[in-house]
């Protein structure tokens, strides 16, 4: 493990209260999703997708429900992973990482899971990327003296996923905060996160070792911003990191920020048009053509930007934030994907999971899927990301699920 960046500096009340802002924000009163929306709002016409459900086999090992959380397109084939819940838990364990893989998104099968390390072998999978052919993946489980989640990454070694040992560190330690999603892009994957001197990443091009950046000055706090990430990708011929952060005094009123990179290891940042609402990206998407799709939230609602050889565009917004009494969790885009029916995001209004759908990031329209869960530590609704073929992923409670879809018409 190598790291760069230095001078790390512990976090101030401000940015505690950011971090309560961007996960929870305030409490929104807002009007029903179906409301039309405003006359300068962009529409998009209605899409029709036949969702074909498929069973997803039990893994091979200790029985138990199984969870998903992210899929993919990759290599051969489509990627799922998740984890299972052991019906017979132990003191010390009542989970296992868990991941499937099928060619053709009918057919699927268990991948072996080899996990040696102490917490990669609880693991709960939530996060999988695709570079050239290859996956990588991250997960954790929470425990320990203080119950914070201890993060894992693993790799396909042949067809078995293996997980990598790193040093408590790595994801951990005195200056950690969290560790988000994985991406990838052409030279590699990076995973997104924060540390207490500000947004941080851990990019590598071999996913057996990544390189933590922290306190990197391009992505560092100035000393007035307090900052966050949400979430990354690959923009064409960069990576983009995207999140939220207000100026000391602004707290209750973050913007939403981008950061660039070539290389994953040198940054700079990069501004994007803000209202006077609380707005934090969270999701990124290259649509081609040097255009860039940003998705997050801006006050009552989801928004989008987009970035072309113009610049960032001002922000459409979709959909709408359940009001903050009827919160199950906190209100967040789950996944968005490139797909044969154009750009799908799925996103959880804090009291249930939706699916929208848009040709270019500007209008918005719901999409009718087979399954809605409601908001909870448990439940999950994932669209996997693929140029070639629909899929879809959701969690009630009741076990993982696994559809193939098909555009209508």
């Amino acid at each position: 493990m190598q790291t760069a960046g230095m001078g790390i500096r512990r976090s101030s009340p401000t940015a505690l209260a950011l971090v309560a802002v961007l996960t929870a924000a305030l409490t929104p009163t807002l009007a029903a999703c179906d409301d039309p929306p405003p006359d300068d709002e962009p529409t998009a016409e209605p899409v029709s997708i036949t969702w074909t459900e498929r069973e997803l086999p039990p893994p091979e090992g200790q029985p138990g429900r199984t969870v998903v959380r992210d899929a993919v397109e990759c290599g051969d084939g489509w990627w799922v992973v998740g984890a299972v819940f052991l019906d017979r838990p132990t003191e010390t364990r009542d989970t296992r990482p868990a991941a499937w893989f099928s060619a053709d998104r009918e057919t699927w099968s268990s991948v072996p899971v080899d996990a040696r390390t102490y917490w990669g072998r609880r693991a709960i999978l939530s996060s999988v990327a695709c570079s050239r052919d290859r996956i990588a993946v991250v997960g954790a489980r929470s425990g320990g003296a203080h119950g914070n989640p201890r993060v894992t990454s693993f790799w396909l070694d042949g067809g078995t996923l293996v997980d990598v040992t790193a040093v408590f560190t790595q994801y951990g330690g005195v200056s950690a905060t969290n560790v988000g999603p994985i991406s990838g892009g052409p030279s590699g994957w990076l995973i997104t996160g924060n540390r207490t001197s500000g947004p941080g990443v851990w990019f590598t091009d071999d996913p057996r070792e990544f390189t933590r950046v922290e306190a990197e000055p391009g992505l560092t706090d100035d000393g007035d911003l307090e900052s966050l990430t949400q979430g990354g990708g690959w923009a064409g011929e960069e990576w983009v990191v995207v999140g939220g952060g207000a100026r000391t005094g602004e707290h209750l009123d973050p913007d939403p920020l981008a950061w660039t990179s070539a290389d994953g290891l040198t940054w700079a940042p990069q501004e994007m048009p803000a209202t006077e609402a609380i707005e934090d990206a969270q999701r990124v998407l290259d649509l081609g053509d040097e255009r860039l799709l940003v998705v997050g939230r801006s006050g009552q609602r989801f928004a989008a930007w987009v970035r072309d050889d113009e610049g960032w565009r001002e922000a459409v917004t979709f959909g709408a934030i359940a009001d903050g009494s009827d919160w199950r969790g906190a209100p967040y885009v789950a996944s968005l994907a490139r797909t044969p029916a154009g750009v799908l995001a799925t996103v959880s209004t804090g009291d249930h999971y939706e699916l929208w759908q848009t040709a270019d990031g500007r209008g918005w329209v719901r999409v009718d899927v087979p399954l809605e869960p409601v908001t909870a530590g448990d439940h999950t609704l994932v669209a996997g990301a693929g140029d070639d073929a629909l899929l879809l992923i959701g969690d009630a409670g009741e076990g993982g699920r696994v559809w193939s879809g098909q555009r209508d018409g």
